[in-house]
């Protein structure tokens, strides 16, 4: 079959879509992906050798009035080019992961067969309450991010890398070191530097703890500074190659809340401490937060407060208590569904078989 991955913007949207697509292609489908010219996404489809079209559309969100003019105009030359490059391609349906970049082929493919959509957040982005309308199944992966009236909404997961699922993950604890690691996001977070930063700087640390610090495009020499002078082990990186072995080592993550992060933690069982990012869409990460914290899964500091000391005091309380953190750890696992491309593959498939 000819399948079309419509996904672009950011990793969160086109990471679960690649590992969708790595299903179906390993499957013999021929895989065909529409986004933006010198993306992630076009990045990602020359080393898989998936075909790749380009569209330019412009996001509408917190832009101006004549911005969102410009926006519009654009959403029209991308509905104009999807519509010619549907017509060729003639896909036997449509996979959708949201983000402003999919709207426009996604609605053109669905007037041509069926459209299938993944919304990887507790809150659904604007992409995907529109898309969720034309949905011939609208797959989710925390329960109730959609209304469920009409029966096509299934509760999946989400979507993760092969790296991870592929690792034998082992629980374990390890008295002689409190092995600590932070994530700030492939652009790093300065929200998340700055409060580490006064920890390493302000509070006497336990010579026990040690610390992964994943920064981004945002290491600073200050930061360096104040963890030399901490006299803790550390090591600062800009990005981590050896992800799945990372988390198997360490005993705590704080991270942002983007679905995708929190999907990994889950999914290796590891006790955390969540910081949403106060400008999300929606809200949606301080809500993704919520929902692990309401599970027992992990812990959740208001960062509106940009306030270290509660972090701090988290730390000394699960570094001691390891029942609590073994409790986090196997209350995460059972967060969400597992084996998520696989049964979206599964149940597309079977849609066809009907």
């Amino acid at each position: 079959m000819n399948v079309l991955f419509v996904a672009g913007g950011t990793g969160g949207h086109v990471y679960p879509a690649l590992s969708i697509a790595k299903e179906f292609s390993k499957k013999g489908n021929h895989i065909t992906w529409i986004g933006q010219k010198d993306s992630l996404e076009e990045r990602i489809c020359k080393e898989e050798q998936f075909v790749f079209k380009t569209i330019n559309p412009k996001g509408f969100l917190k832009k101006s009035f004549l911005q969102k003019i410009v926006s519009l105009y654009f959403f029209v030359v991308s509905l104009i080019h999807s519509f010619f490059i549907i017509l060729k391609l003639r896909p036997s349906f449509v996979v959708s992961t949201g983000g402003y970049t999919s709207l426009a082929p996604s609605l053109i493919g669905a007037l041509f067969c069926p459209l299938f959509i993944h919304e990887q957040n507790s809150i659904a982005g604007l992409t995907n309450r529109i898309l969720h309308k034309f949905s011939k199944v609208t797959f989710e992966a925390f329960p109730n991010t959609f209304s469920n009236l009409n029966h096509k909404v299934m509760c999946v997961g989400n979507p993760l890398r092969k790296e991870i699922i592929d690792h034998e993950f082992q629980t374990k604890f390890d008295d002689s070191l409190f092995k600590i690691l932070i994530l700030g996001g492939s652009q790093g977070s300065k929200q998340i530097n700055d409060i580490q930063q006064d920890i390493l700087i302000n509070r006497n640390l336990p010579s026990k703890w040690s610390f992964i610090h994943q920064v981004g495009q945002l290491e600073s020499s200050d930061l360096r500074t104040a963890y030399e002078n901490a006299g803790v082990k550390y090591e600062i990186k800009e990005f981590i190659d050896d992800m799945a072995e990372v988390y198997d080592d360490c005993d705590i993550v704080i991270s942002r809340s983007g679905a995708m992060s929190i999907s990994e933690i889950c999914f290796i069982g590891k006790p955390s401490i969540l910081l949403p990012l106060p400008w999300s869409s929606n809200n949606h990460q301080l809500m993704n937060a919520l929902y692990l914290k309401d599970k027992g899964a992990a812990e959740l500091i208001d960062l509106n407060k940009e306030d270290s000391q509660e972090l701090f005091k988290l730390l000394i309380e699960l570094e001691k208590d390891h029942n609590r953190r073994e409790k986090m750890a196997s209350q995460a696992v059972s967060v969400f569904p597992k084996d998520t491309s696989e049964n979206i593959y599964k149940t597309i498939n079977e849609s066809f078989s009907i």
